[in-house]
């Protein structure tokens, strides 16, 4: 049996992927992206714009077109009958096109807009919900995690985020959706979610962070500006007494609320399936989860032959024959040759004997536990500094520098339109 993963499992749903990102959609919508107060400016005839050249009023189209794709995609897969359209974002878009149209009363309007925005975002929770509590789940957890990771928190907003009953009811839902969302996601966002909920509450309390609590890599950007000597020393400790417990400050809120950003993208990367929670890891990552899986192989051999004895004691009293034979007096070139056989022949026989009893139950643990070490090395490769590692150069993308700038580009006020001849 293999050791591989397969990254598209038939467990996985799409559909609830597509959920999950239109409920961080619609939390950008209604709280971090602009809401348009004149009409759009025209854009440049030079050249085509891109997405982060978006006006306001198109990022907010855009989001509402996402919610009318998303809807027929769960409308499809239930069987709703297609006599019956749904239509939520009828009241949203005529707010919209009005707030654009009419210039009195702007302040009103963009109220109005967002009043329709929160109505579809309860529409929405209703809908997926009674199509699929799967897919409702999804949805909420889409819009919590845009909140908990969302730009320009202060920091006692950033503590709030990451309360700890919060955070474990979000690691609840990923818990619940796991075999729905991308293999190897929900349970590697949820470590690294309590990770950095560790983080933020040590430092909201000003107290000191347990390393043993927090991911390997943790700290790992300070070490690399140690001497070579060191850093060895450090990674030997690491390994051989990772149960030894140190505390240390952790980082400062403001460190934390301006990495969150980044760390959020990240989480939402890999749960919306934009990117293969195995397109992070590099061959260190799945050499250190074979070295943990071998360990646990290990340890299942000592557990049985702890809880079954038995299976030891004929070839240990066949083996201390032997040795009562080795002192009789003969040749020694024959009890040489009889001991070395009787020895081999001895560790063959209690090979056979664990093998008979381990090797079944290592066949049915491989795969889970395999896919057990994937989620701790994916955990640990998407959590990003102050909390995990620095970015690996390899996987910090196109892509997500592309939504870095998209993000920050649908967050600006929008440009005022130049005066027509």
């Amino acid at each position: 049996m293999g050791l591989e993963s397969d990254p598209a499992s038939p467990r996985t749903d799409p559909v609830a992927s597509a959920c999950f990102r239109l409920g961080w959609r619609i939390e950008e919508l209604f709280s971090q992206f602009e809401v348009p107060e004149r009409p759009p400016h025209a854009y440049d005839l030079a050249r085509l714009p891109g997405l982060s050249k978006l006006t306001s009023y198109d990022w907010q189209r855009l989001g509402l077109d996402q919610v009318d794709f998303v809807v027929s995609q769960v409308t499809a897969k239930v069987g709703t009958p297609a006599a019956v359209p749904l239509n939520l974002t009828a009241d949203a878009r005529g707010k919209l096109e009005v707030l654009i149209q009419e210039r009195e009363g702007t302040a009103s309007r963009r109220e109005e807009y967002r009043t329709a925005l929160s109505k579809l975002h309860v529409d929405l929770l209703v809908t997926l919900t009674a199509a699929s509590s799967s897919y409702g789940k999804a949805y909420g957890l889409g819009r919590v995690l845009a909140d908990t990771t969302c730009p320009h928190q202060a920091p006692d907003q950033l503590a709030l985020s990451f309360e700890s009953h919060r955070i474990a009811q979000v690691n609840a839902w990923l818990d619940e959706l796991a075999s729905l969302l991308p293999e190897h996601a929900a349970r590697a966002v949820a470590q690294s979610l309590t990770w950095w909920q560790r983080a933020v509450a040590d430092a909201a309390a000003d107290s000191k962070l347990s390393t043993n609590l927090m991911p390997p890599s943790y700290l790992s950007d300070q070490a690399l500006h140690r001497p070579l000597w060191a850093q060895a020393v450090t990674a030997l400790r690491r390994r051989h007494h990772r149960s030894q417990d140190s505390h240390v400050d952790p980082p400062s809120l403001e460190v934390l609320a301006a990495a969150v950003v980044h760390q959020g993208a990240l989480w939402r990367g890999i749960l919306d399936g934009d990117k293969l929670c195995t397109d992070l890891l590099t061959p260190q990552d799945y050499l250190r989860a074979g070295d943990r899986l071998a360990h646990y192989n290990a340890d299942l051999v000592g557990r049985v032959l702890r809880t079954m004895p038995w299976l030891l004691i004929l070839p240990l009293s066949f083996l201390a024959i032997v040795l009562v034979l080795l002192v009789i007096p003969g040749s020694a070139v024959a009890r040489t040759a009889t001991g070395v056989a009787a020895f081999a022949g001895t560790l063959s026989g209690i090979w056979k004997a664990i093998r008979a009893r381990v090797i079944p139950i290592a066949m049915q643990l491989e795969k889970p536990l395999w896919g057990s070490e994937l989620d701790t090395a994916t955990a640990e490769a998407v959590t990003i500094a102050p909390v995990g590692a620095p970015q690996h150069p390899a996987w910090e993308s196109a892509v997500e520098h592309a939504a870095a700038e998209v993000i920050t580009a649908a967050i600006q006020p929008q440009e005022i339109p130049s005066a027509g001849p």
